[in-house]
């Protein structure tokens, strides 16, 4: 598809594929290498806490039965504009790792959140109630009901929660750092270097792509 768009678009639009590639091999970005460490470190530290925040926020509305609450809670944060929230975080914390950090924990935690909560809703019930009744323990109740839904919900979450990160992660960058590849990518498009542009896209496509192996 890009390389037949590059057919319709001159090429400081829409540089080929062969371009954006020699073009980074002849010349590659100054401290790339920096600055893919700084932005995968935010989106470890990031998704981290939104995983487990979001995990505990599904398990806890679960058990007190606070699924609608939740939900309203999470749809609410979800509602918030990215950008309006970046300018506020970037206000209290300052220029740095804080707000890409705090960004990508407080957009992708709603997702995770809801996806845990409806995960442990789909639990075989049946299956509960008859450990109940003969008055198993509670380990037994959590290894036959709750893990068995837990493990998909998990890797759920992961392959969720790491593409989001890696979204937010940009614009994180975009509007509060002086390093990682937002950083850079901003930079690119101010001057309109595209090929430079469609070479850090790629990046970020392989890193978001890189929960599948």
């Amino acid at each position: 598809i890009w390389s037949i768009l590059t057919l319709f678009y001159p090429a400081y639009i829409i540089p080929t594929p062969w371009d954006v590639l020699t073009n980074a091999w002849n010349q590659p970005p100054q401290y790339l290498s920096h600055h893919l460490a700084v932005t995968l470190y935010r989106v470890l530290v990031g998704f981290s806490l939104s995983l487990l925040v979001g995990t505990l926020f599904g398990g806890l509305a679960f058990l007190q039965n606070w699924g609608a609450q939740l939900n309203s809670l999470m749809m609410a944060l979800q509602v918030l504009p990215g950008t309006v929230l970046g300018v506020i975080l970037l206000l209290m914390c300052g220029i740095g790792n804080a707000t890409p950090i705090l960004l990508i924990t407080l957009l992708v935690l709603p997702t995770l959140a809801v996806n845990t909560l409806n995960g442990l809703q789909k639990r075989n019930e049946k299956l509960e109630e008859y450990l109940i009744s003969i008055r198993s323990k509670k380990s037994a109740i959590f290894s036959n009901v709750y893990l068995p839904i837990l493990v998909p919900v998990l890797q759920s979450n992961l392959s969720l929660g790491v593409g989001l990160a890696v979204k937010v992660v940009v614009l994180g960058e975009f509007i509060g750092t002086q390093d990682g590849l937002g950083y850079l990518l901003n930079n690119a498009r101010i001057f309109i270097n595209m090929k430079e542009v469609f070479f850090y896209l790629l990046i970020l496509l392989v890193l978001a792509e890189r929960r599948k192996w």
